[in-house]
């Protein structure tokens, strides 16, 4: 017996308990228990003891109301927008035993199936998903499976369904890669926390054959990304029917007491934004944000070799920045095409690298590319040690590529925030909408603390984070961004370097000016003009 009960004051818990424990061993089969069968037994409403689980001891009786809901929704695709401690990825564990075992309520399928069962990262699936669903199969229903917990080449759980048949749960990574997704007809796609938008556009042709299902279970931490524009925004206006979307908050799990609640709403107090997303499962921009990106607006496919073709053919410009540091390290490289336009078309992010890992990957990109040796590599001047250390390397792997220090003028953050807005205003500033979307870095990572793994573009996360102070209460707003509300911002901070000192340095193009009248497209208008002078021609 665990220690959750102590003491004599706790018998009458201790044999509440066992006697839980007594009901649940009635479900069982072959003389395992069967935790799925406990845990739809009306009978078993509280939690129990449970050696076998692979996660924590006690386990739940039963379902929370938002948990039966999803599992019951006929959506083909449902997507759970809940917050952290909410019981999100464990819904998502049940969901996929029930299927694979042929007990899903909304069955579409005789086992055997197949699913996939996605992480962010495999550190994740190792250590978060493979556990929680070992946990939910009977034991003696697995034929065969990875260790929970362990680094492991095996990626697939083998299940002895209920009609005798083999279901099998193959383990996915998003740090794999769009291109994984590929060359597969699976029933159903659990997808842990948000994937990048190229995960879900591989998975939909894999799911034809068989009509196949998808389940989301992530936590809006990023904002308004490509999960809230193309399926939340729709789904309520009422253009997704096939769609289920549900919000969930520490509230809704039963087992978060209060006094819990009320201590993680403090830790959040000044940030309502994440408040949202940790606490209701809500999707909220941050107040104050920095930097006007329109994900819809601001964003182009680079993926047709043309476009590569045409950078070389016609000799655009290419610019970029860097930004140094051991546990933070951004380089960011754009090419800006004779109608004075940028193009970010690469991000690097580096954390706890070697400089001369750093150096060869820098020089491998522009070298793909056929940037000149003369292409600018803009550097932060504070660090002239950094800067001298990875030219040293570049000297070394006899790169002909070298950084340069920044002007001072060229790093003031208002100053560079006017003009990247300017830029984004009138359309000439875009991203690759295939940036960084296989890049795996860690959130948060210092001398302290390992980070938090995430996979997607870091420049598009600090963009989507990037914001104003708040002022208090005698206080005026600072017109100057606060690099802590996007983890430092380094990935900015290289953006800006390159576009300030290109724009504003006098390296062949004009300085932009800001806007007489942001609700007026200047280009627009100057279009007009020529196409009005070419008419009386």
């Amino acid at each position: 017996m665990s220690d959750f009960f102590r003491g004599l004051d706790d018998l009458e818990g201790y044999l509440h308990l066992h006697e839980l424990t007594t009901k649940a061993k009635h479900a069982m089969v072959g003389g395992e228990i069967d935790p799925l069968k406990v845990l739809l037994d009306p009978e078993v409403t509280e939690p129990w003891e449970y050696d076998l689980s692979k996660t924590e001891i006690m386990m739940p009786g039963q379902m929370h109301p938002k948990q039966i809901e999803a599992l019951n929704d006929p959506g083909r695709h449902r997507w759970l927008f809940w917050a952290n401690q909410t019981g999100k990825t464990t819904c998502g564990a049940i969901d996929v035993s029930l299927l694979a075992l042929g007990r899903h309520p909304q069955q579409r399928w005789e086992p055997g199936v197949l699913i996939w069962a996605s992480a962010l990262t495999w550190d994740l699936w190792e250590n978060i998903l493979l556990p929680e669903i070992l946990t939910w199969i009977p034991p003696e229903r697995i034929v065969d499976a990875p260790p929970p917990k362990q680094r492991s080449t095996k990626r697939v759980i083998k299940i002895r369904a209920d009609n005798g048949k083999i279901s099998y749960i193959v383990g996915k990574s998003a740090e794999q890669g769009a291109a994984k997704y590929q060359s597969a007809r699976v029933n159903h796609v659990w997808l842990d926390e948000e994937h990048p938008e190229s995960v879900w556009d591989e998975i939909q042709p894999r799911l034809l054959r068989f009509g196949g299902t998808t389940i989301c279970t992530a936590t809006p931490l990023l904002g308004l990304t490509w999960m809230y524009h193309r399926i939340y925004a729709p789904w309520r206006r009422g253009k997704l029917l096939d769609h289920y979307c549900s919000h969930a908050g520490l509230a809704d799990n039963p087992s978060i007491t209060p006094d819990l609640i009320e201590a993680i709403t403090k830790e959040f107090e000044n940030d309502p934004a994440q408040a949202q997303a940790r606490l209701y499962g809500k999707f909220a921009t941050p107040s104050g944000i920095a930097i006007r990106f329109d994900p819809n607006r601001h964003t182009e496919d680079w993926s047709d070799e043309k476009r590569h073709a045409q950078v070389f053919q016609e000799n655009w410009n290419h610019v970029c920045g860097i930004d140094f540091g051991y546990w933070r390290f951004a380089f960011v490289h754009l090419v800006v095409d004779p109608d004075k336009r940028a193009h970010v078309v690469y991000e690097y992010f580096s954390q706890k690298e070697d400089l001369s890992v750093r150096a060869q990957r820098i020089h491998d990109h522009l070298t793909q590319w056929r940037a000149p040796s003369t292409t600018r590599l803009w550097g932060d001047a504070a660090n002239p040690t950094d800067i001298s250390e990875v030219n040293r390397e570049l000297k070394r792997i006899e790169s002909p590529y070298r950084i340069r220090a920044v002007r001072a003028e060229n790093k003031a953050r208002p100053a560079s925030v006017r003009l990247v807005n300017t830029l984004l205003h009138r359309d000439a500033l875009v991203v690759d909408k295939a940036l960084g979307q296989t890049s795996s870095w860690r959130l948060g990572q210092s001398a302290a603390s390992e980070g938090s793994p995430q996979i997607g573009s870091r420049l598009l996360y600090e963009i989507s984070q990037w914001r104003y102070p708040r002022p208090g209460a005698d206080q005026a707003q600072r017109q100057d961004p606060d690099d802590n509300t996007a983890d430092g911002a380094d990935m900015i901070a290289a953006l800006r370097y390159a576009i300030m000192s290109h724009y504003k340095g006098g390296e062949g193009d004009v300085e932009v000016q800001q806007p007489l009248n942001p609700n007026i497209d200047y280009g627009l208008e100057r279009l007009a003009a020529r196409v009005k002078e070419e008419i009386v021609r």
